[in-house]
Order: structure tokens, then C-alpha cells, then sequence
């Protein structure tokens, strides 16, 4: 069997068909280095206006963290993870074990896995397409805002390792080695879900397409995966039946309009031009114009990332496009950026008019990504501040039915503290928990007397 994907078409075994634009992978040469180089220099980069406006901690870090010092190291994670999400499990406890309740530590940590699962993509990518394809992909997926969250929350460590060990797992299954990368996969899957029905469609391109494996590789690897897949529905992380049910709009905001930009006029273009780009690109590819690496190519293939990468949240969609919810963007933002650049290519083809659009979108995606961590930034900050602030209030123990309010601040979907983890937050920020009430709605916060509400806002003393 032979494909378009397939390296025995023509050209030596390892994929050398003569043709850069086709699926070609040579040796990992000085070239190669300096693209990894540059992907790990900009990933620190798009990341260095959180660390200068105040990385923090948010919802479930809190109670992590504080559990390092009520149950020790080897609990840091709670033992629900360990069955839900060993994987999960392992990253948090070392993680949370390690860097602890330091900030700057984190920042560098969260930034380097950022910048080694864009390496890996772009290990990955220039497998499939010309080298150059493959670095504007992985670079383009760095810069995207739509996954900011694996960039400030330090809980979403164990989902970016999860993608990078996906990405590890492709690379191992495409040097003929199925079932090893299967493994790799599987594991990444313990770490977070999502990565199954990539890693299983990933299984079969590989041996149909690139005649990778013998069947009965295939078929064991398969397998793996539906074992893997079984035990995470064993212990679900969420109950469908009572879980908030969204719908797929915020999938297609978040990574090709108001997901990558703050300015509705701006999100309007470039959902406009995402959708002429999409209906052109797959209109080319159902005419025959397949061949990888291309525009239309890119489209088809980023639109399947995106799906897939959504699979495992069928039965509950995201609720929002930005903050908390753009972590389970963490595969589908890849295939957005695949998808994006095929849109570049499908338009406006290989000629000089591109490099001018594409520094466009590049100042574009800048810009939100320096909006979209002052959000996160912001809400670290609002945490600590009001935990101080009351205690300098009351540095006699917090008075019964007091409150903060009137609402908790929601900065466009970032959040970092809800009423299950306050003793947490102040166990880590004070050294000792703290009794109160944060509000969920005005009118709960309006229940407490009136000398005893606090606002997230207020000063000690005032």
C-alpha cells in the first residue's frame, strides 16, 4: 500500500524523495538545531510578560501545595488523581514536591515544557513536511494564545508533559517502532485523556499511510490503547450526568477568533478569513490537491487534529473560550496552528505577500498573549492581596459570617481561588487557615452584616 504519506514511493527508506515540499526527513543537521534553539528561545519569550507582571497560583494549586505541608511530599497530589490520572499524579507530586510555593521557579518550568513539546512538534512535523513547513507550524503553535493557560497554571504541567510524551510517541511509532510508541502514548494518555484518539489515529496513519509496523503491531497497539482508555473511564475526573455541558462554539471562538484576540474587530477578520481559508482548502483537497505540506493539506490535516483533540470532550464542551478553559485546548491548539498555516498557504500561496500577513498575525497573537497573562497575573495577585488584607484587618482571628465580595473576581475566565481550597490559599499565603465566606453572588455576600463584609478591593485598615 502506498500514499501520499508514504516514503517508499520514491527515494531511499528514510523518506529522501528529492522533492523538499514532500514528506521528507533527513538528518538532524546544524539547521534543524538552530530551528529547536529558536522555538526554545521565543517560547520563553511569549511567556516573559507573565513572569514580569507576577506569575501565582490558582484553584487547584492551592491545595496542592498546602498539602506538601500537612501530608507530606509523596501526597502532594490527592489519591483521586492516582486513580483517575496516574500519570497526572506522578508530574504533580514531583512537580509540587520540588519547586514548591516559588512562582519565578514555576514560570521557568511551565516555560520550558511549553518550548520542549514545540520542539517535539517540530520533530515531529518535519517528518511529514519540509523543514521549513514544520517550523512555522510549531512556531505559530508557541505564539498562539488559545492554550495560555499551560503557560500560567502551574496544575496544567501533567497536560502539556501529556502532550509531549504524544508527540515523543509519534516520532518513536514513525522510526518503525509501533508498538514502543504506542506505550509512550498510553502514557501521556494517563496524564490527561485527550490524548487517546490522537494517539489511536496517530497508530493507523502511520502504519497505513507510512507503512510503519507489521498488522499485528497495529492491532497490539490498538489495543494498548483501549486498555489505557478503559482505565481512565474506571474513575472518570468528571460525571457527565451532572457535569455543566457547553457546546462546541467556544471551540471554534477559541482557536480561530476571540480565543487569539481581545479586539472583536480584529477576531471578526480573522474568523472571516479562517472561514474562506477552511472552504478553499478543503475544496483544493477534495479536488486532489493533497500533496503534504501544502495549504490545503495543512487545513484538512489541523481540522482533524482539532476534532480529535476534542474527542474526549464530547460529553462535556468547553464553557469558555479563554482562561480555565483553554486548557483542554492543550492538543487541539496544535492542529489549530497546523490549520492556520495551511490557511496562510491556501490564500496566499509562497509568495512575498505572506511574510507581510504573517508578521501581521504575529503582532496580533503578541499582543494577546501579553493581554491575556495580565488576566492571570491579575488574578494571582487578587488572592493574596485579599488574604493579607483581612488578616491585617483582623489580626485577632477573622469575626463569624464574615465575607468577601461581592462576587469573585473572574478576569475573562481566569479565577484563582473558589471557597473549597481558601484554607488551602491561606495555609500557603498566611502559614494558618482562615474562616470566611467567599461570596459567589451579591446576594450572598448581602446575607453577612454589613461590618463584616470585605470587598477583594479593599486596603488594611480602611
Amino acid at each position: 500500500m502506498t500514499s501520499a504519506l508514504d516514503p517508499r514511493r520514491a527515494g531511499d527508506g528514510d523518506g529522501h524523495t528529492g522533492d523538499p515540499a514532500a514528506c521528507v526527513a533527513g538528518p538532524w543537521g546544524r539547521a534543524s538545531g538552530l530551528s529547536a534553539a529558536v522555538l526554545v528561545v521565543v517560547s520563553y519569550l511569549v511567556a516573559l510578560p507573565y513572569l514580569l507582571q507576577g506569575p501565582g497560583f490558582y484553584l487547584d494549586d492551592w491545595r496542592n501545595l498546602a498539602r506538601l505541608d500537612t501530608v507530606g511530599f509523596w501526597r502532594a497530589a490527592e489519591a483521586s488523581r492516582f486513580a483517575s490520572r496516574p500519570g497526572a499524579w506522578a508530574v504533580e507530586t514531583l512537580d509540587y514536591g520540588i519547586l514548591r510555593d516559588h512562582p519565578g521557579w514555576w514560570w521557568w518550568f511551565l516555560s520550558g515544557l511549553g518550548a520542549l513539546a514545540a520542539v517535539m512538534l517540530f520533530a515531529v512535523g518535519r517528518r511529514f513536511v519540509d523543514e521549513r513547513v514544520a517550523l512555522a507550524v510549531a512556531m505559530l503553535w508557541v505564539l498562539l494564545p488559545d492554550h495560555t493557560s499551560l503557560r500560567a497554571f502551574p496544575n496544567t504541567a501533567a497536560m502539556t508533559f501529556g502532550l509531549v510524551l504524544l508527540l515523543v510517541g509519534i516520532l518513536i511509532m514513525d522510526h518503525d517502532h509501533l508498538v514502543h510508541g504506542t506505550l509512550v502514548v498510553c502514557a501521556g494518555a494517563l496524564c490527561l485523556e485527550v490524548m487517546l484518539a490522537p494517539g489511536l489515529a496517530a497508530v493507523w496513519a502511520v502504519h497505513l499511510l507510512r507503512g510503519r509496523g507489521t498488522r499485528r503491531d497495529a492491532v497490539i497497539s490498538t489495543a494498548c490503547l483501549f486498555v489505557t482508555g478503559g482505565l481512565m473511564m474506571i474513575h472518570p475526573v468528571y460525571n457527565p450526568a451532572t457535569a455543566d455541558h457547553g457546546t462546541p462554539a467556544p471551540i471554534v471562538s477559541a482557536h480561530f477568533g476571540n480565543g487569539l484576540t481581545d479586539v472583536p474587530a480584529a477576531a471578526l477578520v480573522l474568523f472571516v478569513v479562517a472561514g474562506i481559508g477552511t472552504v478553499v482548502g478543503m475544496a483544493r483537497f477534495a479536488r486532489g490537491d493533497r500533496r503534504p505540506g501544502d495549504g490545503p493539506w495543512l487545513v484538512v490535516v489541523g481540522m482533524a487534529v482539532i476534532v480529535l483533540g476534542m474527542a474526549a470532550f464530547v460529553l462535556k464542551f468547553p464553557t469558555g473560550v479563554r482562561g480555565m478553559a483553554d486548557r483542554n485546548f492543550v492538543v487541539s491548539s496544535v492542529g489549530a496552528a497546523a490549520a492556520w498555516v495551511g490557511i496562510g498557504l491556501t490564500l496566499f500561496g509562497r509568495r512575498r505577500a505572506v511574510a507581510v500577513v504573517a508578521v501581521a498575525f504575529a503582532v496580533v497573537l503578541v499582543r494577546a498573549d501579553v493581554v491575556f497573562q495580565h488576566d492571570w497575573a491579575t488574578s494571582a495577585r487578587d488572592t493574596v492581596h485579599m488574604l493579607r488584607a483581612v488578616e491585617a484587618r483582623y489580626p485577632g482571628g477573622v469575626p463569624p459570617h464574615t465575607a468577601v465580595g461581592p462576587v469573585v473576581p473572574y478576569r475573562e475566565g481566569v479565577r484563582s481561588l473558589h471557597q473549597f481550597f481558601l484554607d488551602d490559599a491561606a495555609r500557603v499565603v498566611l502559614g494558618h487557615p482562615i474562616r470566611l465566606s467567599v461570596a459567589e453572588t451579591e446576594a450572598e455576600w448581602r446575607q453577612s452584616p454589613a461590618d463584616r463584609r470585605l470587598t477583594w478591593d479593599a486596603r488594611p485598615g480602611a
